[in-house]
């Protein structure tokens, strides 16, 4: 599965759903090369339809997809998981958002663009595009998230941990999905101990709640008000620290594509990625009609991951006062800091070069991001 997203559900189910559904994606026979859409709209340089792939169930942190749809004209499908709808931006464009999680096997996102020519973008976190960059190069264009939402959380009427330090002279158990590249970073660190991880992690908070001694991943937009509200065996408040704030400083869920396919769609993107920049702003200022149609969305999807309004106005909330969604450094709204990605590339580059992991000869960071369709104009001014 993909890791970065929270399951909430046993193992046994997860398998289910896994064997029920892998390999099974929504494959197009249109190409994301197809033919401009032309006329004098704001996207007439993209296809008729621009396929956008997420990592998950529809969430509010996908807004950027979500967002430029116009709700009140979207259409669902939810047995392939499919949202869609003329873009805000441009009607005579259709944006086509897919769900990944169970309909596309739980297989990462880079896999599916290499799978599906059909395309154009998929949510990929930058130590993926990294550890992929010798066999299924990437090119992220957008990052929605200027902070990765990754926590480490634990019940704090057992533990009290200041810093991440704290956690490796306890006695915690850490739970976390086996595989996941930020855990080999901190135990390098020194901020947990080879010892006292477990990979068995499968998203089931069970254990926690039981009362046993463990730490667990998750994210600050999802566990903390899941536990406190749809747990009554633990209904209380859970203390954690942000990974991104150990130096693991990747960008989550950004929006990338083939390389190839950056080229070829370079007049396209240069007017997208400006329309999911103020998608994402024009959700940040207004959340309510994306979070009752992804809300919706999710009751008419009917499996295991909902998102009530309540908790769809909370996932907004924190993004916005934890600053998860924000200008970057420059000002420009989705922007990449320069600086930040060449340490976090290099840094990737030397973990996996210890794991057996060959990453592209000579990676660089300029190799698998770039800030050129971005609208510098746009600022969320935060």
């Amino acid at each position: 599965m993909h890791t970065s997203r929270p399951l909430l559900l046993t193992v046994g189910a997860a398998a289910l759903l896994s064997l029920g559904l892998a390999g099974c994606s929504n494959a197009s026979s249109a190409a994301v090369d197809a033919e401009a859409a032309g006329g004098d709209g704001a996207l007439n340089a993209c296809p008729s339809t621009v396929v956008l792939q997420t990592n998950w169930f529809p969430e509010p942190e996908h807004s950027a997809a979500y967002a430029l749809i116009d709700p009140e004209s979207a259409t669902t499908d939810a047995d392939a998981g499919i949202y869609s709808g003329p873009a805000i931006a441009d009607p005579n464009i259709t944006i086509e958002v897919r769900s990944g999680g169970p309909f596309i096997g739980f297989q990462q996102s880079t896999a599916l663009l290499y799978s599906d020519d059909s395309i154009m973008l998929a949510m990929i976190d930058t130590d993926e595009s990294v550890k992929l960059s010798a066999s299924q190069p990437t090119t992220a264009v957008f990052t929605p998230l200027q902070k990765n939402p990754q926590i480490l959380l634990w019940d704090p009427e057992r533990y009290s941990f200041d810093d991440m330090s704290d956690i490796a002279a306890s006695d915690a158990t850490v739970l976390y999905f086996q595989g996941a590249t930020y855990m080999d970073y901190l135990i390098a660190q020194g901020d947990v101990r080879q010892d006292q991880v477990d990979g068995s992690f499968d998203g089931s908070v069970t254990r926690l709640v039981s009362g046993e001694p463990v730490v667990m991943q998750g994210y600050i937009t999802q566990e903390p008000y899941r536990l406190k509200v749809d747990y009554p065996d633990y209904g209380r408040d859970v203390d954690s620290l942000l990974i991104a704030d150990t130096g693991y400083d990747i960008y989550p869920a950004a929006w990338s594509g083939k390389p190839e396919v950056i080229e070829s769609q370079a007049d396209c993107l240069a007017q997208l990625v400006p329309a999911m920049q103020q998608a994402q702003i024009d959700y940040m200022n207004d959340p309510e009609p994306v979070n009752k149609a992804i809300s919706d969305y999710l009751v008419e999807i009917d499996q295991f991951f909902q998102v009530s309004p309540e908790l769809a106005m909370y996932v907004h909330d924190v993004m916005r006062d934890e600053n998860l969604v924000a200008d970057g450094t420059d000002g420009v709204f989705g922007s990449f800091d320069a600086d930040r990605m060449t340490e976090t590339t290099d840094a990737l580059i030397d973990i996996y070069a210890t794991t057996g992991v060959e990453t592209a000869p000579d990676l660089k960071a300029t190799d698998i991001y770039t800030n050129e369709f971005l609208d510098t104009s746009i600022s969320y001014g935060r």
